[in-house]
């Protein structure tokens, strides 16, 4: 287990009213009791000051929380401080000063696994509560938190172990004759269970993956056709530079947009053409890696130049299938705003005078899923459905091996449905398998 003291901001980069820094390890008391002006009590907030060397840091509120009553099972100690940036790290520079580390990306949460005060799946309940792009996905991932995933897998582990203890007893102990029928049925009933309760597990499972992706949009199109104006439009403030000069935009940029409540990637990327220019260049091969990993391409055109074969190349060269043609600049020709739905669908609009820009955003609440009952789902990632495949690969096994009395088969796919599902739980999980969950986290949690 992991003893030593880390430390890490716990809020959002930026300034605020009040920032939150958390941290854990061994008797946090007797190593940072020095560093404030009054004494710490267990589960109490304490107004105090962080002084050193008569260096007032902040005045703060601190409040202890001792191990194992703790997130992470060790001593934790969070300080509210003001929320200014400067601030908050002279008191990380402080800490580190005295025997305390920086986190490392989700080491808190992954500390509060190895010290058995929550399963791996709830850990990464945590990271995507943090990260859930809309309501639905909020409500979903505490339902992982609060353990419903964790008790559905269980449930099944529970009927599996049964059933094992069962085959282990008749091929271990056989009896002189057959076996009773009465046994036959009882195992026939429990893999009837696990099919039935895998099945609903599976169905849960694939539609809280699908609530747990945040869609990409990428703005993909020749230089000066107004990307970065829509990009701009959208975003309601002037975050990408806008010139009448051909290839300003240099580089792919990400933001987050957030539209009826569900936050999506929007990526404005460089003007794809041909060019000597170094820099250029590379912003046009970042371009076409924003294609790859986008769920779906706006192309943008200048309506008063329309779709010509130089478009065409890039679609067919980039192998751009999943989009839609934004023709932009309809000022300039007396155009109506409007879509023309067919494959691909047409937008027309112009950015320069905010009209129809819209209709961008309504083709992307098109592609939002609706679900009915967010109570029955969790927030389950691809490792856990793939696990669950495998334990249902096993299980739709079993009634073959019943009919054929082939109990010691039947055992070892009950055996490997029981790995799969042990799997998802974190029973005994590998160092990579941990490493690829807990860096995905921000830093602080």
């Amino acid at each position: 287990m992991k003893s030593n003291a880390i430390c890490a901001i716990a809020t959002a980069k930026g300034s605020s009213a009040l920032g939150v820094i958390r941290i854990s390890g061994d008797n946090l008391d007797s190593l940072l009791s020095h560093i404030f002006t009054k004494k710490l009590s267990d589960r109490r907030a304490v107004l105090t000051n962080i002084k050193v060397n008569n260096v007032i840091y902040d005045n703060c509120i601190v409040i202890l929380y001792c191990a194992p009553r703790s997130y992470t099972g060790e001593d934790v100690i969070e300080i509210i401080t003001h929320g200014n940036p400067v601030i908050m790290h002279s008191i990380i520079e402080l800490l580190c000063k005295n025997g305390v580390s920086n986190a490392a990306p989700g080491e808190f949460t992954e500390r509060a696994f190895l010290n058995n005060k929550m399963s791996l799946e709830k850990a990464e309940a945590v990271s995507d509560l943090i990260s859930a792009s809309d309501i639905q996905a909020v409500r979903a991932a505490q339902n992982s938190l609060c353990g419903k995933f964790y008790d559905e897998v269980n449930e099944v582990l529970s009927c599996i172990v049964s059933l094992r203890a069962e085959l282990e007893t008749i091929i271990n102990f056989p009896e002189d004759d057959d076996t009773p029928d009465l046994i036959i049925k009882k195992i026939t009933e429990q893999v009837e269970r696990i099919t039935l309760l895998l099945d609903n597990i599976l169905i849960n499972s694939k539609e809280g993956r699908s609530l747990n992706h945040k869609r990409t949009y990428a703005f993909i199109g020749k230089p000066n056709s107004g990307k970065s104006s829509i990009v701009n439009c959208l975003l309601r403030e002037d975050a990408s530079i806008v010139t009448s000069i051909a290839g300003t935009t240099r580089d792919s940029i990400e933001y987050e947009l957030s539209i009826n409540n569900k936050i999506v990637t929007i990526v404005d990327t460089a003007g794809i053409r041909a060019t000597q220019d170094k820099v250029e260049i590379e912003g046009i091969e970042r371009s076409i890696k924003a294609v790859l990993k986008a769920d779906k391409i706006f192309y943008v055109v200048d309506v008063s130049r329309g779709l010509d074969k130089d478009d065409h190349a890039i679609l067919k060269n980039y192998n751009i299938t999943n989009y839609d043609i934004v023709f932009n600049k309809i000022d300039l020709e007396g155009l109506e705003p409007r879509v023309i739905r067919k494959s691909p669908s047409e937008i027309y609009l112009s950015a320069i005078n905010n009209i129809g820009v819209d209709l961008i955003r309504d083709r992307v609440e098109e592609d939002f899923i609706q679900v009915e009952k967010v109570e029955d789902l969790y927030l389950a990632r691809s490792r856990h459905v793939d696990h669950l495949i495998d334990a249902k690969e096993c299980i739709n096994r079993c009634p073959s091996h019943i009919s054929d009395c082939k109990y010691d088969i039947l055992a070892e796919d009950m055996r490997n449905a029981h790995i799969a599902l042990s799997s998802i739980l974190g029973q005994n999980p590998t160092e990579e398998l941990l490493n690829e969950i807990f860096m995905s986290f921000c830093i602080g949690k």
